[in-house]
């Protein structure tokens, strides 16, 4: 039996020490192991023993802990030691309904390892550490696979273990992700025959997978297209991708011009996703901004508008999928306008004004998927020059202090009612947008002074419907 060279927290400690005083042992397991064999950072500290969940619970109170019942229904509790958090279950057996839903409909409490650990999901979460002794405890042969990059289920059936739970379909991809690590065959196979399992699977349930899907690279500090990438490859060989998102799917096979992708539609993007910066609403944009295509393509036999068309499906899987409205508009927003001046041809003055409008938070989102959208094509990884220039554009515009909204105009509503001897209207806002916009390729002239000389020069055309103030 191998020990693990590792020093548990002083309270975890305490805590199993307790825990051995009632005749039992405490474990750590799952991600805390795992990690701790691979060097990587833990999040979780989760620890299971033989003790049911009311001996915890009265354990914890005899001693002064504050212990919190989150799932006594599955063996599960909180205890707080200090500042230290754990969450302990009890050793148990579980079974599930043939569906695939995520929750089991009945628990066995254990006093054995091997049970609990012969219902975890994958081998490499069911190793166990003795907190006090540091021994593990390796039933299902994970060590054997951390050691050789593998993901294989912790039962020597995976139909068993992904048909009880078709979650653990896209926690076997999101893991390949985040640990670079392959799928073993018969593992794969079985997700594979699986996946219709996912539509039992609520929507939050199937975003939240997705989501850390998208940021594997991150979870552990490293910024990798190439893990993105596999994870994402992996939710389309499975067959996830067809039930979660078929719109998506429907770029399978569409051939692009040749001088300029390497892929079809739907490897596009997932190469473009995997290519842009590590945030969940680039990550999206990247995934879902040429979605439109088959579409367009079935239509026209082209690709014509297809972001227009794009913009639309996008929200509408988006909202599907249970996304708040914020994350909904930002993607579809870039969607929409990820085709802006494709041959980088319009001039500085016409950039500033479109940018002033789009704001420069979201100007930035199209520059970075301008160059994801290249990179993503897999024909050119050179540095993309729309892109380049649109920074360098976007940095001198905050350099020469180019306001990007009205309320960074210095004027108000009220002085322009003032200049303009009019009162508050529609048409005072027309005027502000005017002097943006102006303000965008002129920066400068944004001074009270200037902008009263400007509002003058707007008025006539936007204040048709306004009446003059009464000067009585």
């Amino acid at each position: 039996m191998t020990k693990l060279q590792y020093n548990f927290s002083k309270g975890l400690r305490s805590f199993a020490a307790l825990v051995r005083n009632e005749g039992a042992t405490l474990y750590a397991v799952g991600g805390m192991v795992r990690n701790i064999l691979l060097e990587l950072p833990i999040s979780d500290i989760d620890i299971c023993s033989s003790l049911r969940p009311e001996k915890i619970i009265e354990m914890c109170r005899r001693n002064g802990l504050r212990v919190i019942p989150k799932g006594l229904d599955y063996g599960t509790v909180e205890i707080h030691w200090g500042s230290e958090r754990f969450e302990h279950t009890t050793f148990r057996s579980d079974s599930y309904a043939m569906n695939g839903e995520h929750r089991p409909t009945s628990v066995n409490f254990s006093e054995c390892l091997e049970d609990d650990a012969f219902r975890r999901d994958f081998s490499i979460n069911a190793i166990y550490a003795d907190v006090l002794s540091g021994e593990l405890s390796d039933p299902t042969g994970g060590l054997a696979d951390l050691e050789h990059g593998i993901l294989r289920t912790a039962s020597k059936d995976p139909h068993c273990v992904l048909r009880e739970d078709a979650l653990r379909i896209m926690r076997l991809i999101r893991f390949a992700g985040e640990l670079g690590f392959d799928i073993e065959p018969e593992t794969f196979n079985a997700a594979r025959e699986l996946a219709e399992g996912l539509s039992n699977i609520s929507y939050e349930r199937i975003a939240a997978e997705l989501n850390k899907l998208l940021l594997c690279d991150v979870k552990y500090g490293i910024r990798s297209a190439d893990r993105v990438f596999h994870g994402l490859e992996l939710f389309e060989r499975v067959g996830a991708l067809d039930i979660i998102i078929p719109e998506l799917a429907r770029g399978r096979g569409l051939k692009q011009k040749p001088s300029h992708h390497r892929y079809d539609a739907l490897y596009h993007g997932l190469h473009t996703a995997a290519e842009t910066c590590p945030t969940l609403i680039m990550r999206l944009a990247g995934l879902l901004h040429d979605v439109g295509k088959p579409y367009a393509y079935e239509r026209g036999g082209n690709m014509h508008d297809h972001n227009l068309i794009g913009e639309n499906i996008s929200r509408e899987i988006l909202h599907r999928l249970r996304y708040d409205n914020k994350t909904l508009d930002e993607v579809a927003f870039i969607v929409r306008n990820h085709m802006y001046d494709l041959n980088n041809t319009a001039k500085d003055s016409t950039l500033r004004v479109r940018f002033v409008i789009w704001g420069y938070e979201r100007a930035l989102e199209i520059a970075e998927i301008r160059e994801a959208d290249v990179h993503g094509s897999g024909i050119i990884r050179d540095r993309v020059k729309a892109a380049d220039r649109w920074r360098r554009l976007l940095e001198q515009m905050v350099e020469d202090e180019t306001p990007f909204s009205v309320n960074e105009l210095r004027c108000t509503g009220s002085n322009i009612c003032q200049w303009l001897k009019i009162p508050a209207s529609p048409a005072v806002g027309r005027i502000k947008f005017c002097l943006l916009k102006h303000c965008a390729r002129f920066p400068s002239d944004n001074n009270p002074e200037k902008l009263r000389i400007l509002a003058k020069n707007f008025a006539p055309k936007l204040c048709e419907n306004s009446s003059p103030m009464n000067n009585n």
